[in-house]
């Protein structure tokens, strides 16, 4: 019955009794201490989560709550849930995502004294070293012989077709990471780490739009100089201000919260969650629309160790909840592990779309989509082992179109739900024509279209 009202909902809201989910967009979050630290292409809203946690917990006053997001990115969810004074655990494929939800999740634990001394002492070390690139860079001086030279060197196994960064922007970078290294703390390193990841892309040669690509490409100039010290002290003194609210609000739990974050893949989520433990789970998955996180992360990953050559990178594509069409186009046909006709109908057609285009016709793209769902039913019989009966796992998720066909992700994801033992509860309409890259081989992808619209979707599942 929840498909069947879900299929007949005049969007948005057509259920004037459902529960009020506000906006799920990040971007609401670009004004809201420690969410906006880090700008995240495909993040949650605050305000979504609270709501969430309002209307979804049995009991939202406990104290012993459990909130689980298998898809944490850059810890919003968890933060949230700590705000509240419930327990979190978040588990994050991609180490620049894990790094920002730990740092989040913990920030709190600062002392502030400790952390505004750090920042005054880069702040005047950083303006030492960079002040004559500056200098050299106005003269037309070679960069390479100002000194002190960093310690630090570029990430060697890096690549990109336009330089990443400018020479000079180059060299403010390493010296920066030379001094973040020297902080004595580990918590602050990684608080300094997380805050110029932050401005990474600002000052390259390379912007999101939304995917990265080049500045030049996007019709935009190089950055040939920045003031990279400025921005960065500007982040940090940001972090330092939401550090103290941060810690005011969290005091007046006793005992404080406890937060794991588990740099891990989530279809292992029963190795490293108890079985029947978790009290809601708040969380979105990456969606059927080849969006590449790993790769949008590239330069994050090699300028702070996180991989040093491109094997790294391909283990976690190859882990990658859903799999990229990069890595699997090419593949023998996939197969469905369960049985749902509606869905097995739509990839017979897509599967049978512009065979002259061999993989990136429907073939690969069949694979693509037959990977992703398998992964979705992974994901329910891991929600069905972790929660608790009677408790809810509110998934975020949009449709998307792939070779002109509109697959409504959200219904699909109900119905493997139900097959893995959850009741399907309600699909809630959240916003139309979302934004993003979503849509392959489609007149959509320009807004061209009158018939398929692009909408987000809460498909909310129940463990009886």
């Amino acid at each position: 019955m929840a498909i069947q009202r879900a299929l007949n909902l005049d969007f948005p809201g057509a259920q004037s009794d459902a529960p009020l989910l506000r906006d799920p967009a990040f971007e609401q979050n670009k004004q809201d201490a420690i969410h906006r630290w880090v700008p995240w292409i495909a993040g949650f809203s605050a305000g979504f989560v609270s709501d969430a946690l309002q209307q979804y917990l049995p009991d939202p006053g406990r104290r012993d709550v459990h909130v689980l997001d298998p898809f944490a990115g850059i810890g919003t969810t968890l933060v949230e849930s700590l705000r509240r004074g419930y327990h979190v655990t978040g588990i994050e494929i991609n180490p620049f995502a894990a790094l920002a939800s730990r740092v989040k999740c913990s920030a709190f634990t600062i002392e502030p004294d400790t952390l505004l001394s750090a920042i005054r002492t880069f702040e005047r070390e950083a303006r030492e070293r960079t002040d004559p690139i500056d200098a050299a860079f106005e003269r037309g001086d070679d960069l390479l012989q100002c000194t002190p030279a960093p310690r630090s060197r570029p990430p060697v196994a890096f690549r990109s077709r336009t330089p990443f960064f400018s020479p000079a922007v180059e060299q403010k970078i390493l010296h920066c990471l030379d001094l973040i290294s020297d902080v004595a703390s580990c918590q602050i390193r990684e608080l300094m780490s997380l805050a110029l990841g932050s401005i990474l892309v600002q000052v390259s040669n390379y912007s999101y739009e939304p995917s990265l690509g080049s500045r030049v490409a996007a019709g935009k100039t190089n950055v040939l100089n920045a003031d990279v010290v400025s921005l960065l002290s500007s982040r940090l003194r940001m972090m330092y201000h939401d550090v103290m609210v941060y810690r005011d609000a969290m005091m007046q739990w006793t005992p404080l919260p406890t937060a794991r974050v588990i740099e891990g893949d989530s279809r292992l989520m029963p190795q490293m969650v108890k079985e029947s433990s978790v009290d809601i789970v708040i969380t979105s998955p990456p969606y059927l629309n080849n969006y590449h996180y790993v790769r949008n992360t590239r330069p994050h990953l090699f300028w702070f160790g996180f991989v040093s050559k491109p094997s790294d990178l391909k283990r976690l594509e190859q882990a990658n909840f859903g799999k990229y069409w990069q890595t699997v186009r090419n593949a023998d046909p996939s197969k469905l592990q369960f049985e749902l006709p509606g869905l097995s109908r739509i990839i017979e057609e897509i599967t049978l779309r512009n065979p002259q285009k061999h993989v990136y016709g429907g073939k690969g793209w069949a694979n693509y989509a037959i990977e992703y769902f398998n992964d979705c039913y992974t994901l329910c019989q891991s929600f069905y082992r972790v929660l608790r009966k009677g408790t809810r796992a509110i998934v975020v998720l949009g449709n998307s179109i792939i070779q002109g066909v509109n697959f409504p992700t959200d219904l699909f994801f109900g119905q493997i739900g139900e097959l893995c033992h959850l009741k399907l509860d309600e699909i809630l309409p959240l916003r139309k024509k979302r934004v993003g890259n979503s849509i392959i081989n489609s007149s959509v992808r320009n807004g061209g279209s009158d018939v398929i619209s692009l909408y987000e979707a809460a498909v909310i599942l129940r463990r009886v």
